[in-house]
């Protein structure tokens, strides 16, 4: 009987001990060049409050060594710069003053020399035939997987023109051209960032420029 009245005790006594914080989770950057500076957060909460340190593997065999104390649930922000290009996967570990988890999930990051993307297949704003002498336009537009400003460049097919200035990724770029001569034309674009990375060629569209006065003529 004596048994049967201390083992409650004892069962809470053993359960009052401090637990580890929850296994952190990582976020941040999804890409970036060799060299960029960039930025991931880890986030742990401790169900006793206790200040939580984090360790973060950058999956390039380097470690930053154990952070200062933050708050339970508070993030820890790190900064980290990958030298070699690839899929690197992090991951980080939380601890308080007693207990140190188990690594996180594995973030990934995409770690190369990016460029932007290959533009939109140019739209024309007017018909798909016009006369020679006429002025045409298209409009396209390209995104860049960083969110760097980029510039458009036409092919028209009979000439290639000028770089457009520097625009955000993804706002529409119109060129306009004039065509001197009759026949059927490619118009398509690329882009490139102001580190003069260069996309591919866009899909073409085709133009139809024609000599009215031999159109007239073979009516």
């Amino acid at each position: 009987m004596r048994f049967i009245l201390l083992l409650p005790v004892l069962v809470m006594f053993f359960g009052c001990g401090n637990n580890p914080p929850s296994v952190p989770i990582v976020m941040g950057a999804v890409c970036g060049r060799p060299g960029d500076s960039l930025w991931f957060n880890a986030r742990s909460v401790d169900h006793e409050s206790d200040s939580i340190a984090y360790l973060f593997d950058w999956g390039d065999e380097k470690e930053t060594g154990w952070s200062c104390w933050y708050p339970s649930g508070d993030e820890c922000r790190a900064v980290h710069v990958f030298q070699d290009s690839g899929l690197l996967m992090i991951k980080a570990k939380a601890k308080d003053a007693g207990h140190e988890t188990g690594w996180s999930e594995e973030f990934p990051v995409r770690v190369r020399d990016f460029g932007p993307c290959v533009p939109s297949r140019p739209s024309g704003s007017g018909p798909d035939t016009v006369p020679i002498g006429d002025k045409v336009s298209f409009v396209t537009a390209a995104s860049h997987p960083l969110g760097e400003y980029v510039a458009i460049q036409f092919d028209w097919g009979d000439t290639v023109g000028t770089w457009s200035g520097f625009v955000a990724p993804k706002s529409i770029v119109r060129g306009c051209h004039v065509y001197y001569g009759g026949g059927v034309f490619a118009v398509k674009a690329r882009a490139k960032d102001r580190l003069e990375h260069l996309s591919g060629w866009s899909k073409p569209e085709s133009i139809w420029v024609i000599d009215t006065f031999w159109n007239m003529g073979n009516r």
